[in-house]
């Protein structure tokens, strides 16, 4: 049977027991899955049951681990060329609504002489 390899949780054995009382071997099997999982540092197949997975006791490897990678190599160059300082930005900010506001202002007035 299979059993977890973070935990060790593995099958557990009993009695049923009947209405009648008969009695019979019973058998409890752990929700056991198998995974791609990270373990030390490289992408291995094992056999994780869910209470280990939903803890976070496993740390799961996704795919052959590139998309990531690739996703985060094409982001940080435009982060680290756009250079705008939160004042700057801020103030940036505030013309540009200002400006939005003025403009609306002034086709609400052109709107409203037209219609006289």
């Amino acid at each position: 049977m299979a059993k977890c390899d973070v935990c060790g949780k593995g099958v557990s054995f009993g009695i049923k027991v009947s209405h009648s009382h008969r009695r019979s071997n019973k058998m409890w099997k752990p929700n056991v899955r198998r995974v791609r999982a990270i373990v030390d540092g490289e992408h291995k197949r094992i056999y994780a049951c869910t209470r280990c997975l939903r803890s976070g006791s496993v740390e799961r490897g996704h795919g052959n681990g590139l998309a990531k990678a690739t996703e985060v190599d094409i982001l940080l160059p435009e982060v680290n060329t756009f250079e705008v300082q939160p004042e700057e930005a801020a103030e940036a900010v505030v013309e540009a609504t200002t400006k939005a506001e003025s403009e609306e202002a002034a086709e609400a007035v052109v709107e409203a002489t037209d219609e006289e």
